[in-house]
């Protein structure tokens, strides 16, 4: 029952009561939703005589009246934000007194959360709810649950024990975890909708659950922030690499070229998934040869003939490509060029990569010295130029 709006209601309280009525629920179900006795809001409504409420008290109370919302509701949130905004319209300040507060606790409890860059959203959202939720109810909940010998998987574990028909020990307690748990489905759902929120207030607080640090090999101290959805995506994707550069005091990602043919089986082969940094032999920095994927393709067809290729074809490959790891990783993980004993060309490779890559260091070193000739088929300077030149032309920086 919705009680009639009293002159005894305190000046903040008058917020509360017009979201309770807004909203049409009952005090008694508010404190229910907030995890605590009937009367509970009664003092905040009636006798609260500071100007603030706790942040505590903001975030809990805001997330006990999303959580009266009926699930059936179309749009859950705007649902919500519409019985916001007819509080507003009635010139309350909701947002000073209960959104921000409540955002601050959000923020607060997010900050706290350890290893965040490496775990998962459920694991993500349990270590959130430990942080919000009262500590006592949370303890006893955990302990309750080892004493029920109960599994532990997130918060449906006493409504799955109900549902199953399990004998319970303790009704009285197990009355009140099961309280926890509606508790916890209600945290759940407001975390989402804070987050929300929290754009739209606090634009300048760089959450941990958007960002993630990267650390830079060349940078003794200091990490970047890169939004998470943004690697989530080069993960998914089949960029393989990029290149980060800084022109004009901002920074760019640049991604390397999609492959959109399939992965040969001599790469899915390979068992090395590091990233090559330095060659085999003389340990000097790995600068590989690029081909096209037009070259690539042409790789991938001879090689699919196994022992049908003919020797002149391997010649071939290796007068054009000859350098290219690509091809070396083409040759190593082919069975009949280990019978041929032309699997481990990485000798040859190496030297002519190193060949390629001394003749581009003369070229920026010695102006006045005219750059050797190099034919295309032995080391591809052109697409080399290609990938190595406009960076200093254009006097990038890779970060």
């Amino acid at each position: 029952m919705i009680r009639k709006k009293s002159n005894k209601i305190s000046k903040l309280g008058t917020i509360l009561w017009e979201l309770l009525s807004e909203s049409k629920i009952s005090q008694a179900v508010a404190s229910k939703n907030m995890g605590q006795y009937e009367n509970y809001l009664t003092n905040y409504i009636y006798k609260y005589k500071l100007d603030i409420f706790p942040r505590s008290f903001c975030y809990n109370f805001l997330s006990a009246v999303y959580h009266s919302i009926k699930r059936d509701k179309i749009d859950k949130n705007q649902s919500f934000i519409s019985i916001l905004s007819r509080v507003v319209n009635k010139k309350l300040d909701v947002i000073k007194i209960l959104i921000l507060p409540a955002l601050d606790h959000h923020i607060a409890a997010l900050t706290k959360l350890k290893n965040i860059d490496f775990i998962e959203n459920s694991n993500l959202l349990e270590s959130y709810i430990a942080e919000v939720a009262t500590k006592e109810k949370y303890d006893e909940y955990k302990s309750f649950l080892i004493e029920m010998d109960c599994e532990d998987e997130g918060f449906d574990n006493l409504n799955n024990i109900r549902l199953k028909g399990d004998p319970i020990l303790d009704e009285k307690r197990f009355e009140k975890n099961i309280e926890f748990e509606n508790l916890v489905k209600s945290i759940k759902d407001f975390y989402y909708l804070c987050e929300q929120l929290r754009l739209i207030f606090v634009p300048n607080f760089y959450s941990p659950t958007d960002y993630q640090k990267i650390e830079m090999e060349n940078v003794r101290k200091g990490t970047f922030l890169v939004k998470k959805n943004f690697v989530k995506q080069l993960k998914r994707s089949d960029k393989i690499g990029g290149e980060l550069s800084w022109n004009s005091g901002k920074f760019s990602f640049s991604k390397n070229s999609k492959n959109d043919y399939e992965i040969p089986e001599f790469l899915s082969k390979n068992e090395s998934q590091e990233i090559k940094t330095k060659e085999t032999l003389s340990g000097l920095p790995f600068v590989d040869i690029p081909i096209t994927k037009e070259q690539k393709k042409e790789i991938d067809y001879v090689m699919a003939k196994k022992d049908k290729i003919r020797l002149f074809e391997i010649d071939e490959l290796v007068n054009k490509y000859r350098g290219s790891y690509y091809l070396e990783l083409a040759f190593k993980n082919s069975p009949y060029m280990k019978e041929l004993g032309l699997d481990d060309l990485s000798g040859t490779f190496e030297e002519a990569r190193l060949f390629a890559l001394n003749k581009r260091i003369n070229h920026f070193i010695s102006s006045d010295k005219q750059e050797e000739k190099i034919s295309k088929e032995e080391t591809f300077t052109s697409l080399f130029d290609d990938m190595i030149i406009p960076d200093f032309k254009e006097g990038k920086k890779i970060a």
